[in-house]
């Protein structure tokens, strides 16, 4: 009956073995399509919807010519013949005059909204003219973006059951998995360590641990860190470093542009959402990010991804534009105010709906650490000067300084823009507090002058005796 423990024993090697030989696939490489929607040239008038359009894509968003502030409606087909509209539209083009990034878009379309997520199951779209004023040549930019695929046969069939297993968890993977099989074999074989009494405790608990290690599934290894120095660790009188997916990890594309923009200081963290459907799952998050990459660069004609940061309604932090983690890059996340300023943006839609717990606290830890990083007080404010835009959309005029009574602001404050939903901004108050809390900004900085003395001799008085 004993040589039954074999077949467990060979169940093991089999089911369990193929996971050791598991590297992470490269994702597929994202793939943009214009589709235009209207005849060339053609010019459409508010209330135009255009035919169903077919489409191979995770992503959409819309290209026109003539009026900056046109609106649409972006609705998209299932698979079972389901239509759902995009609740919430964004115009795209945040960019600053006189950057890289404004330089490289006057080669793109005239104009264009933000992407929009529409999920791995879509075939179709279609578009809707909204507002008062006509536009011509409307086109659909189309990115498929897809996950990196599951590997083929066992080590695939497996993945689903323990996940992948990375970094140093494959070695003790492994070894447990060694343990156990040999300790079956020997079982199987005869060995009985009950019958000594004096191995009887020791055979118990060595069991009991083996078995542990091998059926506790080991904790995923952290993200591959991003950037380094400048405020990491939680040491030198910053706060702690939240785990960061870098951009190697996720799949970004190089910057467009030669070399990173840089302002000569921080001074305010902008925090937006990027209006896509709250439904992708944590698998589908990295390849989201590609996408809004490749359609803020293919589409819009960005040096590069337009935030800093963006985070996963899982909690998952990405770094999103090259060299914005720890230094003062100049995005195109907010018309205006791209100089001096960090864009956050969280990956979903809140015009109606509360971000998630795990998202929320990623928020948070992250803003407490880029502003303490940077040594900066939110609570201090910030002064800062609007920067002129092409994109039409900023609240202040060219060379305004607008001072902020905080420093951690939202787009629709800089901007004419409802980002990021109207959900999610009447909490501004509560965020600014839960960041404030724990928040280790810079000591302060005192002067020490020499103290100087000096001696007036008194007046001298002449009497005259006549």
């Amino acid at each position: 009956m004993r040589r039954l423990l074999l077949v467990p024993a060979l169940a093991l090697v089999l089911l369990g073995t193929p996971v050791l030989a598991l590297q992470e696939a490269a994702p597929p490489p994202v793939a943009i399509a214009e589709v235009p929607v209207a005849a060339p040239d053609e010019t459409v008038q508010p209330g135009w919807e255009s035919a169903e359009t077919p489409v191979d894509a995770t992503l959409v968003g819309v290209t026109w010519e003539g009026d900056p502030n046109a609106e649409f409606t972006i609705e998209s087909r299932s698979s079972d013949g389901t239509w759902t509209a995009a609740t919430d539209v964004q115009q795209g083009g945040d960019v600053d005059a006189g950057t890289k990034d404004e330089a490289l878009a006057a080669a793109a379309a005239e104009h264009g909204t933000d992407p929009v997520w529409i999920g791995e199951d879509a075939t179709a779209v279609r578009v809707t003219l909204d507002g008062d004023a006509p536009v011509t040549d409307v086109t659909v930019a189309a990115v498929d973006a897809q996950s990196a695929p599951v590997p083929d046969g066992a080590a695939g069939a497996i993945t689903d059951v323990v996940g992948e297993v990375g970094g140093g968890s494959r070695w003790l993977y492994g070894a447990a998995l060694l343990a156990v099989v040999v300790l079956l074999c020997a079982l199987a074989f005869g060995w009985a360590p009950w019958r000594h009494r004096g191995r009887k405790w020791l055979a118990a608990l060595g069991l009991g641990a083996v078995v542990l290690t091998a059926c506790v599934p080991a904790s995923p290894p952290p993200p591959q860190q991003s950037g380094g120095g400048g405020g990491g660790g939680g040491s030198g009188g910053t706060a702690a470093k939240p785990s960061i997916t870098s951009r190697s990890a996720w799949g970004a594309q190089g910057f467009a542009c030669g070399t990173p923009e840089y302002a000569s200081q921080l001074k305010l963290a902008v925090v937006h959402h990027t209006v896509n459907s709250n439904g992708y799952s944590p698998g589908q998050a990295a390849a989201l990010v590609r996408g809004i990459q490749a359609y803020h660069m293919g589409t819009l004609g960005y040096c590069d991804i337009a935030y800093s940061f963006l985070i996963a309604r899982d909690g998952t932090i990405f770094e999103g534009r090259a060299g914005g983690v720890t230094k003062p890059v100049i995005g195109a996340h907010a018309g205006g105010f791209n100089t001096a300023s960090t864009g956050v943006s969280l990956i979903g839609d809140y015009t109606g709906a509360q971000p998630p717990g795990s998202q929320w606290n990623a928020l948070v830890n992250l803003l407490r650490w880029r502003l303490s990083s940077a040594g900066i007080d939110p609570a201090k404010g910030a002064s800062v000067t609007a920067a002129s835009s092409p994109c039409g959309c900023v609240k202040y005029a060219p060379g305004q300084v607008v001072h902020f009574p905080n420093a951690l602001v939202l787009h629709r404050d800089l901007d004419f823009t409802a980002c990021p939903g109207d959900a999610f901004a009447p909490r501004i108050g509560e965020l600014r507090n839960a960041v404030q809390v724990g928040l280790k900004p810079p000591p302060p900085v005192t002067t020490t002058t020499k103290a100087t003395t000096t001696t007036t001799k008194p007046p001298v008085t002449t009497t005259t005796t006549t």
